[in-house]
């Protein structure tokens, strides 16, 4: 009876947890929406005697994807005086169950009108309801495998060579190449071509590849990608952060030489189209 209850009080959420993880959570949403490389996959700290463990925001993306067939169908939000109300739903497509999940998020800030509160209303709403539907073990898999790299040697070089199996980064990649399908049209509606994307995808990641990216930034692009799939101002932000990268780009870029007059005319005709380019969008 004693170890009964003694579960039930380890399964009571306090109050300082939630701020913790709603802490680490809120800076990870502006560094995803700034094109910061998110720093927290976990939360560990202790807490009336006992240690507090569990996944971020961004770890619980990771876990989705490393989970596979987790999808968000559906999500509502409503502006009220001083808040964000948000609702999202999940779907497993493996085996049928759903889940909601809801956040309301404060306008204010530290005294301050929050400029992302919105967002954070929204990917808080969409966590909520993935994480019900990952299984424990894959919880489990991921939180071990960060909380090990948390506590590593603090060597930055050796923390980036994470252990990563085909499987992961294919299911990772897919996911991302979906909600980047999906986007598509939407996108295009809005001036912004899939080669303008997968050149800010490189950009933001700093690779030349798709091969280049880690199981990691696949699942932090499918996070983006989703926020902006399900809410028409998220897809408006993507869409101003896309078109001032691009325009940085050209701004910085150094000016083609004219050609000499005997030169064949058909030479400069090459670079001109996208298709043409030895990298090209794998979208």
């Amino acid at each position: 009876m004693a170890e009964e209850k003694e579960k039930k009080e380890e399964m009571v959420p306090f109050t300082a947890e939630y701020a913790v993880v709603d802490q680490v959570d809120d800076q990870a949403i502006v560094e995803l929406m700034t094109g910061q490389t998110i720093q927290d996959y976990v939360y560990s700290f202790k807490q009336g005697g006992r240690t507090v463990e569990g996944l971020t925001l961004a770890g619980i993306n990771e876990a989705a994807n490393r989970r596979g067939g987790i999808q968000v169908e559906e999500v509502k939000y409503e502006e009220r005086e001083n808040s964000w109300i948000a609702t999202a739903k999940a779907v497993d497509t493996i085996t049928g169950s759903s889940r909601y999940g809801a956040y309301e998020q404060l306008k204010m800030s530290g005294g301050r009108p929050d400029p992302f509160a919105f967002t954070k209303a929204i990917h808080k709403a969409q966590r909520n309801a993935i994480k019900q539907l990952i299984p424990v073990p894959v919880i489990r898999e991921v939180l071990n495998f960060y909380l090990h790299r948390k506590t590593g040697s603090g060597n930055s070089a050796s923390q980036q060579q994470i252990p990563q199996t085909g499987g992961n980064i294919a299911q990772a990649q897919k996911a991302a190449f979906a909600i980047a399908n999906n986007l598509a049209e939407p996108l295009e509606k809005k001036g912004v071509t899939k080669a303008a994307l997968w050149d800010y995808i490189k950009r933001r990641y700093s690779v030349e590849s798709r091969n280049d990216m880690s199981e990691m930034q696949w699942t932090q692009l499918s996070a983006e990608l989703k926020a902006a799939e399900t809410s028409p101002q998220l897809l408006d932000d993507l869409c101003e952060r896309i078109k001032q990268l691009t325009a940085a780009a050209q701004e910085s870029e150094v000016p083609a030489t004219e050609e000499p007059e005997d030169k064949p005319v058909t030479s400069p005709e090459v670079p001109k189209t996208e298709t043409g380019q030895s990298d090209k969008t794998p979208f």
